[in-house]
């Protein structure tokens, strides 16, 4: 399949650039990396092995990009509002979308600018960062676990999950998208905002009990917000992710290094989308809220 990069940072540059290291055909959207990645490539620093690409199909504006089998949405959500006028020149009907961002609601929302295109979610199990113009540094992890929207984009999906092994990235199949994107905020929801407010990053929150208890009761709440959206997780999922964490390299998560660059947190699909969701079902969710709002006052002094 022929795949089209939207957003060349430490998601697109990482997972775009393994792919097209296996020879598969990937043409990277960059902005502020445009002319950077034109003449000297993509460096990829990665704890698998470091590679440099050369040679990087990369593009500036969508519309001067040719046709392709499936855009990768890897933007931050700060910029979905823009989204439908960035790849309307890419999609088609049948074209596969991968929303590769952290949140809710994303995937429903696309559909509708998009109705005939294959909308996939793609949550991604990653520490990467981008550290320069055209470089990423990947620290840890870095597998995919894939959703359709509509199960009859099922097949594609599969074929999708092939190209990315050839690629050596591990990816796997989820049924229920709605499930797979509560089980993603497990983690999301807790440990990106408070590396904000408290200022820390994942090893400095493991080692301190007052910030993990705090995880704790915030990663209870997101279980009662997914079990009253009708997705039961594994009732020892928020053991599982603090175990996980704590064994992870000390990592900085994307809104901190937003929150340290003062650009635009995401707060909407990753907070406010998840609360509205349990409040449809009756639940509130107070303590993400309280998280939610510090965020939000954080963001408003940028």
């Amino acid at each position: 399949m022929k795949y089209t990069v939207i957003g060349t940072g430490a998601i697109g540059g990482y997972y775009g650039g393994k792919l097209a290291r296996a020879g598969l055909e990937v043409n990277f959207l960059a902005r502020s990396d445009y002319e950077h990645i034109k003449q000297k490539g993509l460096q990829i620093d990665s704890v698998y092995g470091d590679f440099h690409l050369n040679n990087v199909n990369v593009f500036s504006s969508a519309g001067e990009m040719p046709e392709t089998d499936a855009v990768i949405i890897s933007l931050k959500t700060t910029s979905n509002r823009e989204l439908k006028n960035i790849i309307s020149p890419l999609v088609k009907a049948g074209t596969a979308i991968l929303v590769l961002q952290n949140g809710l609601g994303m995937e429903e929302e696309i559909q509708k600018d998009f109705p005939d295109a294959a909308v996939i979610g793609g949550m991604c199990f990653i520490c990467s960062q981008k550290r320069g113009h055209g470089h990423i540094v990947h620290m840890d992890e870095g597998s995919v676990n894939f959703s359709p929207l509509n199960e009859k984009h099922s097949v594609l999906m599969k074929n999708i999950i092939d190209d990315f092994e050839k690629a050596e990235i591990k990816a796997s199949y989820t049924e229920n998208l709605k499930s797979a994107r509560w089980g993603k905020l497990l983690w999301n929801i807790p440990f990106n905002g408070l590396s904000v407010v408290l200022n820390a990053n994942t090893s400095e929150i493991m080692n301190s009990e007052y910030a993990t208890s705090i995880a704790r009761m915030i990663l209870e709440e997101v279980m009662e917000g997914a079990e009253a959206c009708g997705c039961t997780l594994h009732p020892d999922s928020p053991e599982r992710i603090l175990k996980f964490t704590r064994k992870m390299v000390p990592y900085d998560p994307s809104m901190k290094l937003d929150f340290d660059s003062r650009r635009e947190l995401e707060i909407e699909y990753i907070y406010r989308n998840p609360i509205k969701e349990a409040e449809k079902h009756g639940v509130k969710l107070p303590l993400i809220k309280m998280l939610a709002d510090q965020l939000s006052f954080i963001n408003s002094r940028f």
